[in-house]
């Protein structure tokens, strides 16, 4: 990979000029979607077609489209960004597992003098400290809350034509707009896709009505340290008032002359579609930067994430395996209330300001809300409340599920992580061997 580049386009489908022509042509031509797509191989107008069409605002047709980046050494920041999409795919580099104290940090290439000596003296700091909390057995999921987000990050990304339209819209004209690092990565992502798409403009003009953060809610203030009991708070914003009705409901248009519903048995249905007719809306307090990359990677619900241009950079958690440790509680509040000095004194320097977030923790929280379908929960506990997962997530989905067994239990009371629920562990090699104690546990959860 050229070193200029700091995304890569690895893949993407052959023929995908015809593919969207095809698409166009197909709900007004006659013949077959296969005579289409071969008589679009030799008709020289496809692009003119796909571009007639997206003007008439018919976009769906370049969803045929489909590529994969490669994000090579681009901040958290702009991780973070790029994974709120929707309707895009994402693998990253996993956190909980991986050593990063050589991974190295994002530098604004504009930072010159003492404020670029003073960023990264501040990164350092904090690159230290997290491998000082390894080398005394610190877990690396825990290690990481001291990680700031410039720490730089390595991820694949798959998405099609349309929401790569969107997301270089949102990065030039929308919330990213005013980022450098994430210009530099929508001009390189639009440049090597039209090479390969020339009929689309991936760097067409803006979209109306963007939200761009704004510039000055971050907040600053004296050192707050919080403990994994305050944190993660769960609330239950909206519930069906009638949820069995609906179950019922819905599960007699498909079974008109079956016997009575068993709501338990739906999660063991094949297709379990009565379950996506209830919804559930949570409100998450205070939960950290890294427990949301664990939440917004689900891709079925609808979540709202403050910016992080906004966090509030003095609190910050601190996890029970480093509160235990009186000497490293020392080192980790010494840190801490160095690097928060640091923000306090640079709030008032527009150069470094404007790259507050890069000076973000992983251990810094924030509230979210999500709304998710009963289908998607199942899907959700039964991953996050899994004893292999994150503890924060774990914590969250179990606070999540003790709502939801309050307002149904007759269906709720099922769900579980996958042992509890399925009666086997998926992880084989990986299980935590605690599968009676897992089971027990979600027994007897109220």
């Amino acid at each position: 990979m050229d070193n200029n580049l700091k995304v890569k386009l690895i893949s993407y489908n052959l023929n995908n000029v015809e593919i969207c022509a095809s698409a166009a042509r197909i709900s007004t031509t006659q013949g077959n979607a296969v005579d289409i797509f071969e008589r679009a191989g030799e008709n020289g107008k496809n692009g003119e077609l796909i571009q007639k069409v997206l003007r008439s605002g018919h976009k769906s047709i370049i969803e045929h489209a489909v590529f994969t980046f490669a994000l090579k050494d681009v901040s958290a920041f702009a991780e973070q960004f790029f994974i709120e999409c929707r309707l895009a795919s994402f693998t990253v580099k996993s956190r909980r597992y991986v050593d990063f104290s050589s991974s190295g940090y994002y530098i604004p290439p504009d930072l010159t003098g003492e404020d670029l000596s003073g960023y990264c003296k501040y990164m350092d700091a904090l690159f230290s400290a997290y491998k000082l909390m390894l080398e005394n057995d610190i877990p690396k999921e825990d290690a990481r809350f001291l990680l700031p987000y410039s720490f730089k990050s390595n991820f694949y990304c798959t998405l099609n034509a349309r929401e790569l339209l969107h997301v270089i819209s949102d990065i030039r004209y929308g919330r990213g707009q005013g980022i450098p690092e994430l210009q530099e990565l929508a001009d390189q992502m639009s440049e090597q896709a039209c090479s390969v798409f020339p009929c689309i403009d991936f760097g067409e003009g803006p979209a109306p009505e963007h939200d761009v953060p704004c510039a000055d809610k971050a907040a600053v203030g004296d050192l707050e340290l919080i403990r994994p009991q305050e944190m993660g708070k769960v609330s239950i914003l909206n519930e069906p008032s009638n949820p069995a009705a609906i179950l019922e409901a819905a599960y007699r248009i498909t079974h008109p002359d079956s016997s009575p519903l068993e709501v338990n048995k739906l999660l063991h249905s094949e297709r379990p579609r009565e379950l996506e007719q209830l919804s559930y809306s949570f409100v998450v307090s205070d939960i950290t930067l890294s427990g949301i990359t664990h939440i917004v990677r689900h891709r079925m619900q609808s979540i709202i994430v403050p910016s992080i241009q906004e966090v509030a950079h003095n609190r910050v958690i601190i996890p029970d395996t480093v509160g235990r440790d009186g000497k490293l509680t020392a080192i980790y509040r010494d840190v801490l209330e160095s690097s928060n000095d640091i923000i306090k004194k640079m709030s008032g320097n527009k150069e470094l300001w404007k790259y507050r977030y890069y000076y973000a923790l992983s251990g810094n929280v924030m509230d979210i809300a999500t709304t998710m379908n009963a289908r998607e929960l199942n899907h959700f506990i039964k991953l996050r409340a899994c004893s292999r997962a994150q503890w924060e997530v774990q914590n969250i989905s179990a606070r999540m599920l003790k709502h939801l067994r309050a307002s149904y239990p007759e269906l709720f009371c099922s769900f579980g992580p996958s042992c509890f629920v399925d009666g086997k562990c998926p992880e084989g090699r990986m299980a935590c061997g605690k599968m009676k104690e897992v089971v027990d546990k979600f027994k007897k959860l109220p």
